[in-house]
């Protein structure tokens, strides 16, 4: 294997450690699970009464699940504070459309989350849902959902539209099944798998996806190690994250998912690599080919809703897609400057300027520990020769870049 195929396997190391860092930990995803479920547990219990039916009705048969990144795997988290957001739907089965307002759906959910003296008191309203805020864990959102009872053999759901007017189709646990099984479309590198110990060393055997619905749907199973498309996600957005901090407009993660999962899909069905990295460069190059014109508008189509378009807000406010086209431009930028010639040091400032600070923090201890490591190993080796040779050798000093 030539020293560059090394080097920008090793260069995708340090990514891993960045993107473990920006994973919720094991406790964290503990905690948040049961968080979710205790709220979902208190809606499906909540009894309401509709408008004109005179009777009482049960959301006993409710489904809370989560959906967005927190489903997907692909979470980062903020900069400069602890909560994560996770998103959530309650989806309510024995509901129509016909009976009830998006209006008065949100309403009756948030009647439910105040009658409860812990949620009365972290409550917020969003647009379509509530957000039940716990102070340096997470932010809760909860989207109301109904049951699109005219297509009952598909995942598709009705959500309220940003202004609560109506009801339009979603279909959130097909599209993260969708997600799901594009991840796992995994490259066969050319070379053998030994070479590879961080995100390609796990059995696919050891990872199934749970079909079956559940009252109230669990997390994910916790990994340590990712598979690499929602690890190259995961990196794309906190790139986002760090050039956009602060300001409006910026790129929508639903956008970089569904756009890197094609290219993703396209690189692994055209082209060979003999390592993640490039592999990760032209999942990032091709996003753009799958950024569709219909009827003169910027389309992106949801890949299990043909109606739905990712980039309908593209077309209301042009800085939306100027972001996105600076954002990917600079990111190309970014990802390609890398070589390995490169020194350490320009190396870390450049990873900071990317990724921030606290991330770039843990590559830099892990080199300085690589350092001490390498020290002592010469320490030991010199002493084992003086001692064979009762010639006094004094070892090298290293300073932070090894120099």
């Amino acid at each position: 294997m030539s020293n560059n195929k090394i080097y920008k396997h090793k260069l995708f190391e340090q990514l891993v450690i960045i993107g473990k860092s920006l994973d919720l930990t094991p406790t964290q995803y503990r905690l948040a699970e049961s968080r979710y479920k205790a709220v979902g547990k208190w809606l499906s219990n909540g009894e309401y009464c509709l408008f004109g039916t005179g009777k009482r009705q049960c959301f006993k048969d409710g489904d809370i699940y989560p959906q967005g990144s927190i489903r997907l795997e692909t979470t980062v988290k903020p900069i400069g504070q602890n909560e994560f957001d996770i998103d959530l739907v309650f989806f309510t089965p024995n509901i129509s459309s016909d009976n009830i307002t998006p209006k008065f759906l949100k309403e009756l959910i948030g009647n439910r989350l105040k009658e409860h003296e812990t949620y009365k008191n972290m409550l917020t309203e969003t647009n379509r849902g509530w957000c039940i805020n716990y102070a340096d864990e997470f932010h809760l959102d909860i989207t109301p959902s109904l049951d699109k009872q005219d297509e009952p053999y598909n995942t598709s759901e009705l959500v309220a539209d940003s202004k609560l007017k109506n009801y339009m189709t979603a279909n959130p646990k097909g599209y993260s099944e969708w997600f799901d099984n594009s991840s796992l479309v995994i490259p066969v590198f050319k070379m053998t798998r030994e070479l590879f110990k961080s995100e390609l060393a796990f059995s696919m055997e050891s990872r199934t996806i749970n079909d079956s619905v559940a009252e109230i749907e669990s997390l994910p199973e916790h990994e340590p190690t990712k598979l690499l498309l929602k690890r190259f996600i995961q990196i794309f957005k906190r790139h986002r994250d760090i050039m956009f901090e602060g300001k409006a407009d910026a790129p929508i993660s639903v956008i970089i998912t569904t756009l890197a999962t094609k290219s993703y899909l396209f690189c692994i069905q055209n082209f060979n690599y003999d390592n993640e990295y490039d592999l990760m460069l032209d999942t990032l190059k091709y996003m753009k080919k799958y950024i569709d014109i219909k009827y003169g508008l910027y389309w992106i189509e949801n890949p299990t809703i043909n109606s739905e378009n990712f980039a309908e807000k593209w077309n209301e406010k042009l800085i939306k897609k100027r972001n996105f086209d600076t954002w990917h431009d600079n990111c190309n930028q970014f990802f390609n400057k890398f070589h390995i010639d490169m020194g350490q040091d320009v190396f870390l400032d450049s990873i900071e300027e990317g990724f921030g600070r606290k991330p770039t923090e843990l590559i830099r201890e892990k080199y300085i520990q690589k350092l001490d490591d390498n020290r002592k190993n010469e320490l030991i080796k010199a002493s084992a020769t003086v001692t064979a040779t009762s010639t006094p050798i004094k070892a090298k000093s290293n300073t932070f870049y090894g120099e």
